[in-house]
């Protein structure tokens, strides 16, 4: 997923977020460790998903000295294309879109990351894409000098981090899938499973789905215009698998059969 860790020690960009600090004391250890559990890391929601979760407490309470959590209000960059790559990102809450904006305007969406996700690809020391908040999402900021201290340090964040490359592929594969060869009404039905496969815990042959994304965002993820998604999402409501109480609420009624669609098997 990186193409580097390299080490870097410059302030963080805003990018229309604020920027919240947890300064440690550092004179004292008791306190030091209480006041780190005090921190949002010592109540995380996201933490046993995150690229820290191997971290034992000790561990933690060093590694949350020097992070920051920042609010990113929606529509605006956690980073942007070919900025210089200081940091990594977990997503603490929220949701931010990868994008890539070709030379005439058009934009490709290349993935979703929700809670507990990892962002920050780069190459060669930049960034690969546009990250930016679909809703107010709040990120947890880590240095990339940070993380390749532990990396080479504590062997569970190694594979931690290992780990998050190996989901990176294998999202990027099914992507290239969905993409290259699948019918808009395929596109949009794993579009919706996949969703379930993510937020619903445990899938029932009904389900609910929040979209915190507009039309346009979809499409653009499915490589569709937007009038063929409306379409699409009005031709399974018509064949009784949706119902649409609002845009970014959708109830799948036949889970099963959305699969067997989204599959190319009917």
């Amino acid at each position: 997923m990186f193409d580097s860790l390299k080490a870097r020690d410059a302030a963080p960009t805003e990018c229309g977020a604020q920027i919240f600090r947890f300064d440690r004391p550092e004179n004292n250890i008791r306190t030091a460790r209480n006041s780190a559990l005090a921190s949002p890391c010592a109540s995380c929601k996201v933490r046993s998903k995150a690229v820290c979760a191997g971290l034992n407490d000790e561990e933690m309470e060093e590694f949350s000295r020097n992070i920051h959590t920042r609010l990113v209000k929606a529509g605006k960059a956690v980073y942007r294309e070919s900025e210089a790559a200081d940091n990594l990102f977990t997503v603490v809450s929220g949701e931010v879109r990868l994008a890539n904006l070709l030379g005439d305007g058009r934009r490709q969406l290349t993935a979703f990351k929700s809670a507990g996700d990892l962002l920050g690809e780069n190459k060669k020391g930049f960034y690969q894409s546009d990250a930016e908040a679909v809703c107010d999402t709040i990120v947890c900021q880590i240095p990339l000098s940070l993380m390749e201290k532990y990396s080479n340090d504590v062997p569970a964040m190694y594979a931690s981090i290992a780990t998050k490359a190996q989901e990176e592929l294998c999202e990027l594969r099914h992507h290239a899938v969905l993409l290259g060869r699948k019918t808009p009404l395929e596109k949009v039905a794993t579009f919706l499973v996949d969703r379930i496969d993510k937020f619903d815990s445990k899938p029932e042959n009904q389900a609910a789905i929040e979209l915190t994304m507009g039309r346009g965002d979809v499409a653009d993820f499915l490589g569709l215009t937007i009038e063929t998604v409306s379409r699409t999402i009005t031709k399974l409501k018509n064949m009784g698998l949706l119902l649409v109480p609002n845009p970014h609420h959708l109830v799948v009624r036949n889970s099963a059969r959305l699969r067997r669609i989204a599959e190319g098997e009917e």
